[in-house]
């Protein structure tokens, strides 16, 4: 767990089985290089999806220790956010998260096109709303100057965290497609079909793109042989070879030791995601849908 960066997705559902007693946090999860991020995308879920509140500001009076103990997120609190940005934390998160949605607004001061420096512009429009205007009360100062510099360090251990799991994705896919090619094995108008081999010309698995309307469907089949997890692995692949060119969503059915699920590729955080909440053929298997011997 110390080296395994997780994505969005599995960081909530990890939160999850924590809050509701199914485990404890993994060790040496609060000192990781995406500790900070883990952080901030655990406190946004339990804000947004446990709690039902419209937003940080709201939490503003409503956070109590005893409420961080009852829903699992005090260690979260003691080991990142406090020693990170002291005790008014929650403050700068609050500041801190309106700046990131400003900064991602396109209609927002769209004369600036540099990433950092929308985010750094965004802080100083929402310090001056939510905190007060540190050129109008001087008493402010020390604390726009402590959260200015809390922002730039969590900017760049945003980045570390980013720079860690692309790292980590490209090893993963040079490991995965070693053994391993996708090669085309039909073509028409409407559809073509790929198949996976390895060096001895074994099938490993196959993959059928409907290219249907309102947007291009694929099927994706992986022998047993393939490591568990391998067919994200396939999907980026036909992201980068194979539809590239494909705009708006791309739907991807995925069968590996039985029903994966249906998935889709999220424009916000670049994550894949289920169609469903919970899929309902996680059990099913391919033998299922075969029919019954005759007798």
């Amino acid at each position: 767990m110390e080296t395994e960066y997780l994505d969005e997705e599995q960081v909530i559902a990890l939160y999850n089985k924590v809050r509701t007693g199914k485990r404890t946090w993994p060790t040496g999860i609060w000192s990781s290089p995406a500790a900070l991020q883990y952080a901030v995308t655990v406190f946004d879920y339990w804000i947004h999806n446990v709690m039902g509140w419209k937003g940080w500001p709201e939490a503003r009076g409503k956070v109590t220790p005893a409420l961080l103990e009852e829903h699992r997120l005090a260690d979260l609190v003691e080991s990142v956010f406090v020693p990170e940005f002291g005790d008014d934390w929650l403050d700068f998160e609050i500041v801190l998260n309106e700046s990131m949605r400003l900064s991602e607004d396109e209609a927002w001061a769209p004369d600036v096109a540099d990433r950092q420096e929308r985010v750094e512009s965004a802080f100083e429009h929402a310090f001056e709303q939510l905190i007060g205007s540190s050129k109008q009360q001087p008493k402010l100062l020390p604390t726009y100057h402590r959260f200015r510099n809390h922002l730039l360090r969590m900017w760049s251990a945003f980045q570390e965290a980013q720079a860690e799991h692309d790292k980590a994705e490209r090893e993963s896919a040079e490991r995965f497609w070693a053994p391993l090619r996708l090669v085309r094995s039909t073509r028409g108008q409407a559809a073509e079909a790929w198949s996976i081999v390895n060096s001895d010309d074994e099938r490993r698995g196959e993959v059928t793109v409907v290219w249907g309307e309102p947007h291009p469907y694929c099927l994706v089949i992986l022998d047993d042989a393939i490591e568990a997890g391998g067919w994200e692995q396939v999907i980026y692949r036909l992201e980068q070879e194979i539809l590239v060119e494909e705009p708006g969503v791309v739907s991807y059915a995925v069968w590996h030791k039985g029903f994966v699920g249906e998935y889709y590729r999220c424009a916000d955080c670049g994550e894949l995601h289920s169609q469903f909440e919970e899929d309902a053929g996680k059990e099913l298997r391919l033998d299922d849908l075969e029919p019954p011997d005759e007798r």
